[in-house]
This record gives C-alpha cells, sequence and structure tokens, in this order.
C-alpha cells in the first residue's frame, strides 16, 4: 500500500484546521496558528491566506479578530434561531437535536475505540467533534504507517473513513457550507465554507 506520509500529516492539518475552528470562537492564538496551518499548506497564494494576512495588515490583528468573533457569534450562537446550525441530526434528522443521527455517530466513534471526550454533554455530532474523529483516524493511519504496521489494519481504518464521509459528512456538510454562504458576506467565512466542502470533497 502506497501511502504518502506528507498527504497523510497534511490530511490531518486540514481536520485540525476546520476542527478547531468550528469548535469556538476564534481568538488570537487560533488566527495565528492559522496563518502558519494555511502557509504550511504549501501555498501562500490561497485566497484564504490572503484573506487573513491582508485583513491583518489592513486593520490589525486586535480588529479584525474582533470582526470575526462578532460574526462568529452572529452565525452560529445567535440567540433564538441560529442561521447557521452546526450538527448533523438538524440537517439530516426532522431538524432536532439528539436524533437517530446522533446515536448512528457515536455507533461509529466506538466502532473505531474513541469515545467522545464530552459524551452527552455535546451531541456527538457536532460538526467539530465529526471532523476530530476524521482527525483522529488519519492520525492512528499515520502512525501504523510510520511503524510499519499490517496492511490489513490500515485498509480496516480507512474504510471507517470512507464509511463515514459517505454515510455522514458528505450527507450534510455541503448544505451546511451552502448556508454559511448565504447567511454571511464576510470573505473570511465565505472561504471557509468553500475549504470546508473540498475537503469533503476530496
Amino acid at each position: 500500500m502506497d501511502l504518502s506520509i506528507q498527504d497523510l500529516k497534511a490530511q490531518i492539518n486540514f481536520y485540525k484546521f476546520f476542527s478547531a475552528f468550528f469548535r469556538e470562537k476564534p481568538s488570537t492564538e487560533w488566527l495565528k496558528s492559522a496563518l502558519e496551518i494555511v502557509g504550511s499548506w504549501g501555498d501562500t497564494s490561497s485566497p484564504l491566506h490572503q484573506q487573513i494576512q491582508e485583513n491583518v495588515q489592513k486593520s490589525g490583528l486586535d480588529q479584525y479578530l474582533n470582526s470575526l468573533t462578532q460574526e462568529y457569534e452572529r452565525l452560529f450562537f445567535a440567540p433564538g434561531h441560529v442561521p447557521v446550525n452546526l450538527y448533523e441530526s438538524v440537517y439530516c434528522g426532522s431538524g432536532l437535536l439528539m436524533q437517530e443521527t446522533t446515536v448512528n455517530v457515536r455507533q461509529h466513534y466506538l466502532r473505531a475505540g474513541l469515545v467522545v471526550k464530552s459524551l452527552y454533554a455535546i451531541p456527538d455530532d457536532h460538526l467539530a467533534t465529526e471532523l476530530e474523529f476524521m482527525q483522529f483516524l488519519s492520525q492512528r493511519i499515520l502512525e501504523l504507517v510510520q511503524q510499519g504496521g499490517a496492511e490489513e489494519d490500515i485498509k480496516e481504518i480507512m474504510v471507517y473513513q470512507s464509511e463515514f464521509i459517505s454515510e455522514h459528512l458528505q450527507q450534510w456538510i455541503p448544505t451546511l457550507a451552502e448556508t454559511m454562504r448565504a447567511n454571511s458576506t464576510e470573505p473570511f467565512f465565505q472561504l471557509i465554507s468553500i475549504g470546508l466542502e473540498s475537503l469533503v470533497e476530496e
């Protein structure tokens, strides 16, 4: 089996980048690490990298971060009805949290030997948690490749990933990304939605 360590590390960084973004509102540390991570992708001319750099230079780090935080809270945490919901069950179920979709997601986690840290506190089908799960699986594959692990063990984890992507991520992330674009004119969030959608498609 020919798996590139470089590609696996890039995959891990992609999942880490997006899961961290959707886990909590942007911070100074996140914005700085975002520049580093996006830069590490090897394409400093990417629209997202340019968007961050240009705005930091134009507005200053604190002011730009403040504008991102305000838009983040409006999109994902607005009182009452949030414009963009971050739970899969809202898109794939009856529109309510903690439905059959959530249980199915948990079964995937348990099958791979992973117990969610915030079990029963935050529904398992939160976008950040699902992306962290993908990061976890990619990390396991990388470790097995580096250690010369058995090919059947690597294939097993790749099957976990493939099934989770097709049964879950691809079922709702395109709609989520489209909803983000429809509800925000902020270029940063537009680019985040495009990048997230591309990650799932690839």
